[in-house]
């Protein structure tokens, strides 16, 4: 018999297809707009996901999350990045088109992004949409915690908190000087107290993304896209004088909601200075550390090339490394595995998994794979080992997703594939501290699916 479980996601996009298809003036660019609409997960589609990589289908509508009893849902807000739609190709209707086939946000919406110079307006227009999609259209029972006691609604049937995120501070309006909009000081801190004072403010916000944003060094993410972009300006930098200035305005907790740096897409450089700049600036002061979307490298940063051949990680610095895993537990902060294949495991092992009669069971044991290393690093370490990990799914975010793992309501069949593999990985190794010995495997997967994320979010409210 299944058991049953619940789910809390730290990454995901509900709007970015939504809020896409609202800039489509047709009967179609109306059905898609809405935060309910699922489009079918068919199985020609799921064959294109699996052997083109192009997601052809909705992850993280409202109707998709329900369906899979995801019951608290981070949605991320991202104003796509200029550089993604003027490239190689140029700025016109052929990358527009072309790259629609790709993300599925609308024809027009690339448009859009082709020929605005704003991010920060463009980041306004996509939260007014939620609140106002939920407002309108709120079926389900949504609604957007704002004290602790708020998450008892939770346990009510038909009730599913919204938490907001941020995906690239460029949305204050950075890197666009090659556009045509120069980065001003003044204008950034304003636009970041601004969302802090938000009526809904998002809680965290992942730094870094896929350009040049003028505060940090981004790692690279767009292998797949070859030279169709160029992401060499600031890749691998460390921060500028700017870029801690704005996390200084972030962590402020005088004016506005404390808005927590995310990792995910900082370049090691960076990563390394902010941990730095946390022991710094903020020692004892509790902030945690908080990666929204990631997967392991398997390794130290001391030695990254040591990695064996055998190990199935994605030995890139977009990846994260032991000693920042052991950092996030002692941050009392949050690893959430992300479930793009491109970045959970190696090529080879990725081309194998369509070849596997039980595919969902063969992707779950790739994440597996992520929490046992976790749990095994952190126990040497005298941490608890299942208390700092969530899934941070990323669901229509443009990724690949694993075999049976395609989008939100695959969430229960991976939850009782992981209670498979954390029995049996259970009966068969031998932890160090009693703590982590005497967890149950139904422990260690509600913890990994519902639990700590909720915890978080219990004490951050």
């Amino acid at each position: 018999m299944k058991n049953e479980f619940k789910f809390a996601d730290l990454h995901c996009h509900p709007t970015l297809k939504t809020y896409g298809h609202s800039f489509e003036d047709s009967s179609y660019g109306l059905k898609r707009r809405n935060i309910w609409y699922q489009q079918e997960n068919s199985f020609v589609r799921k064959l294109i996901s699996n052997y083109l990589g192009l997601t052809k289908f909705s992850q993280a509508d409202f109707t998709t999350l329900k369906n899979g009893n995801v019951k608290i849902v981070t949605a991320s807000l991202y104003p796509f990045e200029k550089g993604f739609f003027i490239n190689s190709l140029g700025g016109g209707f052929v990358s527009a088109f072309l790259a629609n086939i790709i993300t599925g946000i609308s024809y027009y919406r690339i448009r859009n992004i082709q020929q605005h110079i704003n991010y920060f307006e463009d980041l306004e227009k996509e939260y007014y949409f939620l609140l106002e999609s939920i407002h309108q259209n709120n079926k389900m029972g949504l609604f957007f915690p704002k004290k602790s006691e708020d998450f008892k609604l939770i346990s009510h049937a038909n009730k599913t908190a919204v938490i907001l995120a941020i995906e690239g501070a460029h949305v204050f309006n950075s890197g666009l000087k090659k556009y045509g909009r120069e980065t001003v000081e003044k204008e950034v801190l304003e636009n970041i107290y601004k969302v802090k004072n938000w009526k809904i403010a998002p809680i965290t916000i992942t730094f870094a993304h896929n350009f040049s944003n003028n505060f940090c060094g981004h790692a690279r993410s767009s292998d797949a896209l070859g030279p169709l972009v160029n992401q060499n300006e600031m890749l691998n930098d460390g921060f500028t004088d700017l870029g801690l200035k704005a996390v200084k305005a972030l962590l402020d907790n005088k004016n506005g909601k404390v808005i927590y740096p995310d990792l995910k897409h900082m370049c090691l450089q960076s990563r390394r200075e902010y941990y730095h700049y946390l022991d710094t600036n903020f020692k004892g002061k509790n902030i945690p550390i908080i990666v929204s979307h990631g997967a392991v490298t398997g390794t130290s940063w001391n030695n990254p090339e040591s990695i064996s051949d055998e190990s199935i990680f994605c030995n890139t610095d977009i990846n994260f490394y032991d000693e920042e895993l052991i950092a996030i537990s002692k941050s009392n902060g949050l690893f959430a595995i992300q479930l793009d294949g491109r970045r959970l495991a190696k090529k080879n092992v990725l081309k194998k998994l369509n070849s596997k009669k039980n595919k969902a069971f063969a992707s779950a044991e790739i994440i597996w794979r992520h929490l046992e290393h976790i749990a095994i690093l952190l126990d040497k370490n005298d941490l608890n080992s299942w208390n700092s990990t969530c899934i941070g799914s990323d669901f229509d975010g443009t990724i690949n997703p694993l075999p049976g793992i395609y989008n939100a309501s695959d969430l229960p069949l991976l939850a009782n594939n992981l209670l498979e593999l954390s029995t049996h990985f259970l009966s068969h190794y031998d932890f160090k501290n009693d703590f982590n010995k005497l967890t149950s495997p139904e422990t260690i997967v509600n913890q990994f699916c519902y639990d700590n994320l909720h915890h978080f979010y219990l004490n951050k409210f």
